[in-house]
């Protein structure tokens, strides 16, 4: 079994743009994490993740910030939510809420393993 902790939903605001202007602006965006642990859950914290301390460490890592592209503040999620001991990998989803009216895409999806 692989036991699995997450946040969906978690809604914060950053800069994004490379285009001429498009980077002056906060936008706001949302931020889905499914972490898998590197060992299933036991019982007690010890062996899970707190959510506070997870959403936490996104904040901080995201909001208030500047980035080039959606992808940047994936990766950069991933980052946070794998500093901690207990997780083996992340998916990260991140959906902006104002793109474009003839842009391709809305989000972005981004999976990591722990770095050794």
């Amino acid at each position: 079994m692989v036991s699995k902790v997450g946040i969906k939903g978690l809604k914060l605001r950053c800069k994004i743009g490379v285009d001429s202007g498009e980077e002056l602006f906060e936008r706001v965006i949302f931020v889905d994490v499914e972490a898998k642990l590197k060992e299933d859950y036991r019982g007690g914290l010890d062996t899970t993740i707190s959510y506070s301390e997870m959403a936490g460490i996104i904040r901080k890592k995201i909001e208030g910030k500047e980035f080039k592209l959606i992808e940047d503040v994936a990766m950069a999620v991933a980052d946070a939510v794998t500093s901690f001991k207990n997780i083996g990998s992340v998916y990260v989803k991140v959906t902006k809420l104002s793109v474009p009216s003839d842009a391709d895409y809305a989000y972005f999806i981004y999976s990591a393993n722990k770095k050794s």
